[in-house]
């Protein structure tokens, strides 16, 4: 059987603790906030690394390449690479004064683990401290994407962020 990354529709429990609700209210947005980011790792686990575009109406306002993340897995790296493109980014709308509920945030990945947590919310993680981590991670990433007036995240295959950030 073949999962369809684009359209995955199960939902399992998690193992450590309530999981955050995405929004799900129709909200009407002024602006599109768009999030592209990677995560790696040399070695798995290793050093990690991460990097990200934030764009708005289709300009970019903040960008970052190969930040040094410290060592864990990559899919700890993917989280972390999110994380702070979401916080760099809520800091520069705030900034602007630019509410979070007025914008449309759309996150793309290339990480099926992501996107599975983000949108199916109750994936399970194993019980390792890697896991521990990147379900703590996902959790911080979560609260802050249900600020915004609604957000969605997609799926894209590798190519586009080894073309987007080099690696």
């Amino acid at each position: 059987m073949r999962l369809d990354e684009e359209k995955c529709e199960y939902q399992t429990m998690s193992l450590f603790g309530e999981v955050p609700k995405a929004a799900s209210k129709p909200v009407k947005t002024a602006g599109k906030a768009e999030i592209f980011f990677d995560g790696g790792c040399l070695g798995n686990p290793g050093q990690k690394y991460g990097s990200f575009q934030v764009k708005l109406d289709g300009k970019e306002i903040l960008k970052r390449s190969r930040v040094d993340f410290g060592f864990g897995t990559n899919n700890e790296a993917e989280f972390n690479a999110l994380k702070l493109a979401l916080d760099e980014a809520a800091a520069w709308f705030q900034k602007k004064a630019i509410e979070l509920k007025s914008l449309s945030l759309v996150v793309e990945t290339d990480s099926t683990i992501v996107r599975n947590r983000l949108v199916v919310k109750n994936v399970v993680f194993k019980k390792y401290p890697s896991s521990q981590r990147m379900f703590a991670l996902a959790n911080e990433c979560l609260e802050i994407m249900n600020q915004f007036g609604k957000f969605e995240v997609n799926w894209k295959g590798r190519a586009n962020n080894v073309e987007r950030f080099g690696h």
